[in-house]
């Protein structure tokens, strides 16, 4: 495994979440001594008070990568931001748009007001109500200037004519006006504002927590209709066969005991020995997100997340049988210890720890299983794993990650079952076919 983390991405029953995993081009890593603009403006004319146009396109540029707006944008071998990515849901496919500034396939002919109703309420041009894959449920955190913004960057770039596949949904969910149900429930339009009673820095790791990086979207786990339980907020979710952790300020089951430095390096490079290393959503996530974020900014997101509500994990842990942990044991030392070495310590820099890892003993398996079946591409110093899907049955794949799951000092539960590892494989078959979400993503550099 090269890594178990603080993970994202899309849940077969959540339609809402699917605007995380990266496919396409890999945006050129700008020098680590650039100066990233200002993420929020102070006021609605900051514009022209600050250089104009370009100005605006600057900080359009760096607000748009908060925002992880091109990997979801972006289909397998297209143009960054001209869309064709399937996301597979558990209500169908949704296939993303095309946001180049195309005057008939994009979005060229858009007015100001017509953006922002789409990223701020989930409302496209003569009124058409977008679906939640689109993450306006989050978007609608942000204000109306860091919304133009992004607009004038994406108004800045080549105008690409492409014409995309239409959405694959089975009925109801096929008609849109479904979604007024689900919107007159589910959601709550409305701009971040500051709590008085919290500093500054604070406040503003909320507005990218819950606003831009809709952190959310796949660190809370959902109800059957897609929405989020926001009274469990960054408790944890499922997402495409990986699990995204628990990272509310809960000492235990979630980031409560790490530092505020801690939480800035694993965004930053995408590895920290007690946070593990980002693999599968999350990597593409560092990639082409948190990585270009201004150290004041992963500053805020630090000190948000440790210092936000605590989401205990109150499930009961299944304890490992003798059988189970001597079937699992030998089974990691025959496949796993030449790298992960026998005591778990993996190799400083090249081969992740699985001992003392937080993503490993997170409440659900789904991530250890998942870095097994689906294998793992190298990232920076990080060499990569290969895929035990064909060497391994779905019960060998349980029973190792059992073991290190509860193996070293671990207090992880031995959760994890055969049936949960054939469901994660046949989602990773689904995807290979298909290119679908997270497909022929590049490594970290």
């Amino acid at each position: 495994m090269r890594g178990l983390s603080i993970g994202r991405r899309l849940s077969s029953a959540a339609v809402a979440l699917s605007m995380v995993l990266a496919a396409g081009r890999p945006i050129p890593a700008r020098a680590q001594t650039e100066q990233a603009p200002t993420f929020r403006a102070a006021t609605a004319d900051t514009a022209t008070s600050k250089g104009g146009v370009a100005a605006a396109v600057a900080r359009g540029d760096y607000l748009a990568r908060a925002a992880d707006c091109m990997p979801c944008h972006t289909g397998p071998g297209q143009p960054a931001f001209s869309g064709g990515l399937p996301i597979h849901t558990g209500f169908g496919v949704i296939v993303s748009p095309n946001i180049t500034p195309a005057a008939r396939t994009g979005i060229g002919q858009w007015t100001d007001e017509q953006f922002y109703r789409v990223v701020h309420d989930g409302v496209g041009p003569h009124g058409k109500l977008i679906y939640p894959a689109m993450p306006f449920t989050s978007y609608t955190q942000m204000t109306r200037q860091d919304v133009s913004d992004i607009k004038a960057y994406l108004f800045s770039l080549k105008p690409v004519t492409a014409h995309r596949d239409v959405n694959r949904l089975a009925f109801p969910f096929n008609i849109r006006a479904s979604l007024i149900g689900w919107r007159l429930m589910f959601f709550q339009p409305g701009t971040y504002r500051d709590d008085p009673h919290r500093s500054a820095v604070w406040n503003r790791g909320a507005y990218l927590v819950l606003g831009a990086g809709h952190c959310g979207e796949c660190h809370t786990p959902r109800n059957g209709l897609g929405a989020m339980l926001l009274g469990r907020s960054l408790s944890g979710g499922v997402v495409e066969g990986y699990y995204a952790p628990n990272i509310s300020t809960d000492p235990d089951a979630g980031l409560g005991a790490r530092t505020v430095d801690q939480v800035k390096q694993f965004l930053h490079t995408g590895a920290e020995p007690h946070l593990g290393v980002a693999f599968g959503p999350m990597a593409a996530v560092v990639q082409y997100s948190t990585r270009y974020l201004t150290d004041g900014d992963l500053t805020a997101i630090a000190t948000y997340l440790l210092n936000a509500a605590k989401r205990p994990d109150y499930t009961v842990p299944v304890p490992i049988k003798p059988a189970q942990s001597a079937a699992g044991q030998a089974l990691f030392q025959t496949n796993c210890a030449g790298c992960h070495q026998p005591s778990g310590q993996g190799v400083p820099g090249a081969i992740p720890n699985l001992a003392g890892n937080a993503a490993v003993v997170a409440t659900q398996p789904d991530s250890v299983i998942a870095a097994m079946v689906n294998g793992l591409p190298g990232m920076g110093t990080y060499i990569a794993m290969p895929s035990f899907a064909a060497t391994l049955s779905d019960q060998k794949i349980a029973d190792i990650a059992n073991y290190v799951r509860t193996s070293w000092g671990n207090r992880g539960s031995a959760n994890a079952t055969p049936e949960l590892a054939g469901r994660i494989g046949a989602i990773a078959k689904r995807n290979a076919t298909a290119q679908g979400p997270g497909a022929g993503a590049p490594p970290l550099n």
